[in-house]
């Protein structure tokens, strides 16, 4: 990454801009929603790739401290997957190791899914909270 940051800052004009947008290495939640309200419904474990993100920073550190970028914003969000059934949610997690051994009872989900669209008499669906970081380093002016 030390390598695309440097070419970043060698094209990119005075005042110019790169986005890092990543997942975290952090707990998932998974609720189960309503119109009217959300209840909780599992935990796991997200992209497990530590050493990826301890890369990724080192890389942003090292472009900072060459004074090649100035850093002008970094916050964490997360970014919400709707799913209309567990089957779903499972399909999601599994295209591209998005959630790799998070370990969440698919069948349980998909049970407590029904029981909820039947008791409320709305379509419950799934909503996975996936920990996301969006830094913003921008390239000083002359």
């Amino acid at each position: 990454m030390v390598d695309a940051l440097r070419e970043a800052h060698r094209v990119l004009l005075p005042g110019g801009a790169v986005v890092d947008v990543r997942p975290l290495t952090a707990r998932i939640v998974v609720e189960l929603v309503t119109p009217e309200r959300a209840y909780w419904a599992a935990e796991g474990d997200a992209y497990g790739a530590a050493e990826d993100d301890a890369s990724a920073d080192a890389a942003a550190g090292h472009a900072l401290s060459s004074g090649w970028f100035v850093s002008a914003r970094n916050d964490r969000f997360d970014f919400e997957v709707y799913c209309d059934t567990a089957a779903d949610l499972k399909t999601y997690a599994e295209m591209g190791r998005r959630m790799r051994d998070s370990k969440i009872p698919y069948d349980d989900l998909e049970k407590r899914r029904c029981e909820l669209s039947a008791s409320t008499g709305h379509a419950a669906r799934l909503r996975c909270h996936r920990p996301k970081m969006l830094s913003v380093y921008r390239k000083p002016g002359p």
